[in-house]
Formats: C-alpha cells, structure tokens, sequence
C-alpha cells in the first residue's frame, strides 16, 4: 500500500467536505455532545475556505492514488508548526495510512527546519493517543482547560492530571 501527501486540489473539494464533516463528528459523537452541536457540510466547506485563507496547508492523504484523508497543517513563529486536523477514512484505517502520513510530515519538517510540531487530541480519543505517541509525540506541551456554559457539555467521568482531578472531554 502507497501512501503519499499531495496539497489539496480543487477536484478535491466535495469529498474533502464530506471527511471534514465526519472527522469534526467523530469528535462530536466521543464526547457524547447533543444533536445540535454535530457539524454539517456547509459548516465544513467553511472550515476548509478558512483554512485555506488563512496561510494554513491542506493535504490529501493518498492511498494507492486514491483519496483516503486529510491533514491541516499551520506554520508559526520560532519554527514551530501544528498539525490542526488529520483524518483518515475508516475504509484506510488499519493500514498504517495515519502513521505513514505522519511519517511523511515528519520529513516535510525536516525539510523546512521546523523545530517542533505540536497537535492536540481529545482525551477521548484513545486511538490517536496511541498513534501520536507511537509516532514520538512525546512531550506534554500545554494542557488546554474548558469551561462549560452549555450544561449539556458537562460529563462525570474525572481524570488526574499532574495531579488535579478534572472532567475528562
């Protein structure tokens, strides 16, 4: 199986909707959030115009030529870039396709003398955690705190966190 990393095309653009809206849904569902806050197309077209316009670099992951993903990455200052978003589609998971493009990112900032990629995940997503931290995700840079106005959003289930309990998203 041939993975590659190509920028995004405009040819690309009704599936890349289509995977944005269920990447952002994906998340939705694991956190168990209401109906009301699920992403839809319309929502994700503007997602990719916003990234696009803002400076940010939208990849088709390729597997054996065909679209199977995306990943969003965001360059800033001290050489330094996020990898924003990245998803796979569930007929290419369990194939190395997440791993591999990581791996070629990782040689993309080689080559632009990125110092540091950061990215964050969700606690929730169990699966990512793994592929991050397998992939030399290793350092905790930033812990990123929320608070609920939305009762709805709430949860029960707590954590420990360098030593604090908290709710786990």
């Amino acid at each position: 199986m041939g993975i590659s990393l190509r920028p995004m095309a405009d040819c690309d653009r009704h599936l890349l909707v289509l995977m944005v809206t269920e990447f952002y849904n994906i998340h939705r569902r694991l956190t168990g959030s209401p109906d009301k806050y699920l992403q839809t197309e319309e929502m994700s077209e503007e997602c990719l115009r916003n990234w696009q316009a803002g400076g940010s670099e939208v990849h088709c992951i390729c597997c054996d030529g065909h679209l199977a993903g995306f990943l969003v990455l965001r360059y800033g200052g001290q050489n330094a870039a996020w990898l924003e978003e990245i998803y796979v589609a569930p007929e290419f998971r369990g194939r190395s396709a997440g791993r591999e493009a990581l791996r070629l990112v990782d040689g993309m900032m080689r080559e632009k003398g990125i110092a540091a990629l950061f990215v964050d995940v969700i606690p929730r997503n169990e699966d990512a955690i793994r592929l991050y931290l397998s992939s030399g995700f290793d350092h905790l840079n930033m812990l990123q705190l929320r608070k609920n106005f939305d009762a709805s959003l709430n949860r029960d289930e707590e954590i420990e966190v360098l030593g604090h309990r908290m709710k786990k998203y």
